[in-house]
């Protein structure tokens, strides 16, 4: 039975090291090469990792991007959380509805969800007219589009249906009991979130901050369009190196520095899962 179990996952295996290994190798690799005019020599070094380490530029790109991410995912949860709750306690076909509604806006293309921002965002856009005609404002707002405002607050749009459904996950699997039980015995609201229910669905809200954080961190569009002069973020960095710099030595020591980091906040992440109840239960297999 072992024996078939491995035939039938040989092919998965293979598309995995073919697809995402053997790319990721070749880019490590690359990192440890050096441009030598317009040529690239394989003569191993660690100068790129080195210019990394002392570029207050880079350091900051990549400082700037994790901030980013951070910033999206503490904002995310924030608003997932009651969404997450409210989605979670319906039933049947609403509860299948309403995630139909979440995950309605993923349906479109990034392009078309960051242009459709522009024009609720620009100077003569949906927002600017509606607070022109209430008049809130006597002129357009001009921080509402290429600024970092902008570009975070789609960011926001874009991810909180990630965020979302990790809480959701986590609130199917929190015992109301818990929380009922909590309430007759007099414990306020804000407690019973605080002691119970925080707790219980911390893993939703670790795997949900995760994905958030690594999207955001790896998004090149939407700061790109959105963003104006502070669009330019460590991603944007490397596909310069790629492209009109023809630095790709560079380029691939930054997004290997940028993955190395992406998999110690990720291993963190897990490490703190694993600190919970529910971790546990599923590292020994009872979940």
């Amino acid at each position: 039975m072992s024996r078939i179990g491995n035939w039938l996952a040989a092919p998965v295996a293979a598309v995995l090291v073919a697809l995402c290994l053997a790319p990721l190798a070749v880019l490590f690799a690359y990192s440890f090469f050096q441009v030598d005019f317009v040529t690239i020599s394989t003569d191993p070094t660690l100068k790129n990792y080195a210019r990394i380490a002392g570029s207050a530029t880079y350091r900051a790109l990549i400082g700037h991007a994790f901030l980013s991410g951070a910033v999206v995912v503490a904002i995310t949860a924030l608003i997932g959380y009651p969404v997450a709750w409210f989605i979670a306690r319906r039933g049947g076909v609403r509860k299948s509805a309403l995630l139909t509604l979440l995950l309605v806006p993923l349906y479109t293309g990034d392009m078309v969800r960051i242009f459709a921002w522009r024009v609720i965002l620009g100077a003569e856009g949906v927002l600017n007219r509606l607070f022109l005609w209430l008049g809130l404002i006597d002129q357009p707002l001009q921080v509402l589009l290429f600024s970092p405002v902008a570009s975070h607050l789609v960011l926001v749009y874009n991810y909180l249906p990630f965020m979302v459904i990790g809480l959701w996950l986590g609130f199917e699997a929190l015992d109301e009991r818990l929380t009922e039980a909590a309430r007759d015995l007099g414990a306020p609201a804000r407690e019973v979130f605080r002691r119970v229910t925080l707790p219980l669905t911390l893993p939703g809200l670790i795997a949900g901050g995760m994905m958030v954080f690594v999207l955001v961190v790896g998004d090149h569009l939407t700061p790109q369009l959105l963003g104006g002069a502070s669009g330019v973020t460590v991603i944007s960095a490397i596909n310069d190196l790629f492209g009109t710099a023809f630095d790709w030595p560079l380029g691939s020591a930054i997004a290997c520095t940028l993955l190395a980091t992406l998999g110690l906040c990720c291993a963190l992440a897990a490490f703190a899962l694993s600190r919970t109840e529910l971790g546990r239960s599923l590292a020994a297999g009872e979940a």
